[in-house]
């Protein structure tokens, strides 16, 4: 057997590690959610998320074949793995020389093959890795292998956030062959959608439809404290895995943001979190808002979203809500505007994504747009209702877009 050697950074890597401390923390679903997300995509019998301690590698989560929280470093693959910039594939371990006479491969466990992405803390040292095992060779594909690496990457921004929310990194990308891994990872998304909210005088509900099995919209509303409540909504460009699962981190984000008791505060640590060139050149967009009881206030600010649509008591024209900005993710250190607005008692407030109003008149192929949108909300219609018309309008039962609308009534 072949130890690994050291990483030249290995003191630095150790010390970002531990400042983590991550170290011996309980299992969490969310983490425990992605290794077996890794085991059922690739149809293997066991996989993990590993961080390399000093002397022996810990498991934040693992699933599968296998019940070890640790193992001693010097008999880990994934202490080879971390020494890695891309991910270690090693299709058959009996026939590496590094590995061959490995406890794991030779002894009770059987491992036959391997495969580790390398997860970076916040100041980009090799932390640990996700890894997929099974007890029989295999080879992957290249594509098998960029789907690995987004899952790792989902991985690496949930770690990130035991230190920092700054750093959000990559999700998956579209797998749409792969019905069985698609619906785990729709289950997965929808997941983190909230039920409806009806609290001290604020009511909440939604719909949230997407395109194909997995979309790039997200929303979400919780309270900051006992007075204030968050409301957004993002949408992720484009579909599928890759889009949807960036959605959700944007989501994380969101709920453990330091700034997230500040609009535009919030949405300046968002747009550096998640830059476009590092997110295969996707960009967010988002409007955020918070409302405070004491006062009625709704603090607001977008970022390349449509505007929210405010109907006050008897009001019979709709008051569009956010000022036009530049989206997240398309360049750093951009500045973005909070606005604020008092809530008349009995105003209903609606966000939506483009999917709403980017729809086609099966008359006269004329776009709905944000206009006829506000008309339509003008009425105050029930979410079905909303459904009912665009579907009318449209002409069709499905619809091409991702599709979100959330209603929010002030009391």
């Amino acid at each position: 057997m072949i130890t690994a050697p050291l990483p030249s950074d290995e003191s630095e890597r150790l010390a970002e590690l531990r400042a983590m401390h991550v170290l011996d923390t309980p299992p969490e679903q969310r983490f425990d959610r992605l290794v077996n997300l890794a085991r059922r995509t690739f149809d293997v019998p066991m996989a993990f998320m590993s961080l390399v301690d000093s002397d022996r590698q810990w498991f934040k989560a693992a699933c599968g074949a296998c019940d070890l929280r640790q193992t001693p470093r010097d008999m880990s693959l994934c202490g080879h793995a971390i020494m890695c910039s891309e991910p270690m594939i090693v299709p058959d371990l009996t026939l590496d020389e590094r590995f061959a006479d490995n406890p794991l491969v030779v002894g009770e466990m059987g491992l036959r093959f391997y495969a580790g992405v390398p997860l970076k803390g916040p100041g980009g040292h090799n932390i640990g890795t996700l890894c997929i095992a099974d007890k029989k060779p295999r080879t992957m594909s290249e594509e098998d292998v960029n789907v690995l690496r987004e899952i790792a990457g989902l991985a690496q921004d949930g770690l990130n956030m035991f230190s920092t929310i700054e750093a959000q990194r990559n999700y998956m990308h579209t797998q749409q062959q792969l019905s069985r891994e698609l619906r785990d990872a729709a289950e997965y998304v929808r997941s983190q959608l909230p039920e409806a909210l009806d609290d001290r005088g604020v009511k909440a509900d939604y719909v949230y439809i997407s395109s194909s099995q997995l979309g790039g919209d997200m929303l979400g509303y919780h309270a900051l404290d006992e007075h204030r409540v968050a409301i957004y909504l993002l949408d992720v460009t484009g579909h599928g895995v890759g889009s949807s699962l960036l959605s959700v981190s944007v989501l994380q984000g969101v709920r453990q943001n330091v700034n997230a008791d500040d609009p535009g505060k919030l949405l300046v640590s968002l747009n550096n979190a998640f830059p476009m060139e590092q997110h295969h050149s996707k960009f967010i967009t988002m409007w955020y808002g918070i409302y405070d009881r004491r006062d009625r206030s709704l603090r607001y600010s977008t970022a390349g979203h449509p505007p929210a649509v405010l109907l006050g008591p008897g009001d019979e024209e709709p008051t569009l809500l956010g000022e036009p900005q530049l989206m997240l993710g398309v360049m750093t250190d951009v500045p973005y505007m909070t606005e604020s607005r008092t809530i008349d008692p009995g105003s209903r407030l609606y966000l939506y994504s483009d999917g709403a109003f980017e729809i086609t008149s099966e008359h006269d192929g004329q776009m709905l747009n944000i206009e006829g949108l506000a008309r339509i909300l003008s009425t105050r219609p029930a979410l079905e209702e909303v459904l009912r018309e665009l579907r009318d309008y449209q002409g069709l039962e499905q619809f091409t877009d991702d599709l979100s609308v959330l209603q929010v009534d002030f009391e």
